[in-house]
């Protein structure tokens, strides 16, 4: 079995090959970080003390992050790394004795020339949850290395192997005071912002709600790139569900000095359609199939503006336990060091959910938020689609290794899964040359997130405590005092979904038995928030599903 990574090599913005022991080369794509302090950081020979192929990648694995890539030639074989959270994605085909690999969304033209077969098990899975992470995709043939894995191809056989499960379950829960946590998260987040910003010098933007999360963002990087305008970028809509926000926006950009950009929601998206034709051809739908339109004319703004990356503040809900309040009342009263701070942490918690202490007390009691989070995420209580004429594999686990973890603290959990699923938050565009990468999606900043004390991340009866405190003297006030982002378009008034259940009709997803037409009328008729949802992600499949098969 031969690994072909020309297409991969050529992908990289930078590269450097070390030789240990004179017997094994480590290629490094990108630049990487230390895994812990998030600083950037060299391969030393010195650190690989054996010329094992599992345990070098293994090393690799725990002490590297970064969106970055590794290439190990050794004696016993090849393999390709891709440390934990990395935004490098990495697919590979399997084809005859040659496995090829590439990095990025798109298909290259020698896979777009082949006719591939469906993955139809694949498919039914994505259909009842967009969130399934797996190595397979939508084309048989074609799989993604996932982050915090390796491809290691041994003795003429291949084999994926997943390091990120076994690493999150080893975790311990960190010791240091609420102020030590806050500069930790400010220097992390800083970390991560200069990582992902570097290669691209001040050639960016920054896409901005005027939410928390990618206020933060904005902060730390006009914070690194300090006498250089930052441009930024805002999706609005008069028509929102809570309004027009663009007044958060205009506060943090006045604040950071930024050159704003504004984008107007409804300007070129259809309700008749999801705007399919804007995506170049990829190995798995688009996950984001209700944001083609709106993404599409951020990255176009971005791109006018000179930038070459967009960078966002996508992961910070699930970092940060954007997550159902009453679901901590546990772990907050398993931490409190006293019956005084177990009264102060579950009262802060009632005002923050809006609940009686009753009912916070309920909830220690009976364990029923966290309980049915956790069947939502490792048992049998799974998104289903209720378009479906099939169901899924419930024997699949949402994201590799989720048995290891079934150990952890539900909001840890949240955390660790919300993480994963943000990976797939990825839209590849046609003609449009702009890249994206995600400020919150870097592995020593979610280790950092994971090991903290759930008292810090909910302190002083405040939610997401570490992210506003960590920039606290920079944000402003409406912003750090801010409850939510509610922006949005009422999705029960988004779509003619007649006119989506009739794309769906006349599709190959339709053809292939997966959709009941029964069904289809059925949530026409009685339409909900689920169905809705699940309309559009079916027309998503279905969109994806007519641009292979038309070519």
């Amino acid at each position: 079995m031969r690994l072909n990574v020309d297409r991969l090599l050529d992908s990289a913005k930078e590269l450097a090959t070390i030789i240990v022991n004179g017997r094994v080369e480590i290629t490094v794509l990108n630049d990487i970080v230390d895994a812990e302090t998030g600083m950037p950081t060299e391969l030393e020979p010195t650190h690989f003390k054996s010329t094992s192929l599992p345990e070098i990648v293994a090393l690799l694995q725990e002490r590297y992050a970064g969106d970055a890539a590794f290439i190990v030639r050794a004696p016993s074989g090849t393999a390709i790394v891709r440390p934990p959270f990395s935004e490098i994605s990495i697919f590979y085909q399997v084809r005859n004795d040659e496995i090829e690999c590439w990095a990025g969304l798109k298909l290259p033209d020698a896979a777009l020339a082949q006719r591939h077969a469906f993955n139809v098990g694949y498919l039914t899975g994505l259909i009842c949850n967009a969130s399934w992470l797996t190595p397979e995709t939508g084309l048989s043939g074609i799989f993604e290395l996932l982050s915090g894995a390796a491809l290691i191809v041994s003795r003429g056989t291949f084999r994926q192997v997943d390091f990120l499960a076994g690493a999150v379950a080893r975790l311990n829960t960190s010791a240091v005071s609420f102020k030590d946590d806050v500069a930790s998260f400010r220097q992390l987040i800083s970390a991560s912002v200069a990582h992902k910003t570097r290669s691209y010098g001040g050639a960016f933007s920054i896409e901005c709600s005027g939410g928390l999360d990618s206020s933060v963002v904005a902060l730390a990087a006009a914070d690194l790139h300090r006498g250089r305008p930052l441009s930024l970028l805002n999706s609005y809509s008069e028509t929102d569900v809570n309004g027009d926000e663009r007044f958060f926006f205009a506060a943090l950009a006045e604040q950071v000095g930024g050159v704003p950009t504004y984008v107007e929601t409804n300007a070129r998206s259809s309700m008749t359609h999801l705007s399919s034709e804007l995506l170049a051809p990829t190995p798995r739908p688009c996950k984001l199939a209700a944001t083609i339109a709106t993404t599409a004319q951020l990255h176009e703004a971005a791109q006018a503006a000179g930038s070459r990356l967009v960078l966002t503040g996508d992961g910070g809900d699930q970092l940060f336990l954007r997550m159902r309040r009453l679901t901590m009342a546990r772990e907050l009263l398993a931490e409190s060091r006293s019956p005084q701070e177990a009264l102060r942490d579950l009262a802060g918690l009632a005002i923050q959910a809006r609940a009686s202490v009753w009912r916070v007390l309920r909830e220690v009691i009976t364990g029923r938020s966290g309980r049915d989070l956790r069947r939502h995420m490792l048992g049998e209580h799974r998104p289903q689609s209720p378009l479906a004429s099939v169901r899924p594999d419930f024997g699949a686990e949402l994201v590799p290794g989720a048995r290891s973890l079934r150990h952890l603290p539900t909001t840890r959990l949240f955390q660790f899964f919300g993480m994963r699923h943000a990976e797939l938050n990825r839209i590849a565009l046609r003609d449009i040359a702009v890249e994206e990468r995600k400020a919150f999606v870097f592995w020593p900043l979610i280790k950092a997130g994971l090991v903290t004390a759930r008292r810090h991340h909910h302190s002083n009866g405040i939610d997401r405590a570490l992210e506003r405190e960590a920039f606290r003297e920079h944000l402003p006030d409406v912003i750090y005092h801010r409850v939510g982002k509610g922006a949005g378009r009422d999705m029960l008034m988004r779509y003619e979904y007649g006119a989506l259940v009739s794309r769906v009709e006349r599709s190959a997803l339709y053809r292939q038995g997966l959709i009941s037409r029964d069904l289809l009328r059925s949530a026409i008729d009685n339409l909900s928030y689920d169905s809705a949802f699940a309309l559009v992600r079916l027309c998503g499949v279905a969109d994806w599903m007519d641009l292979h098969e038309l070519g």
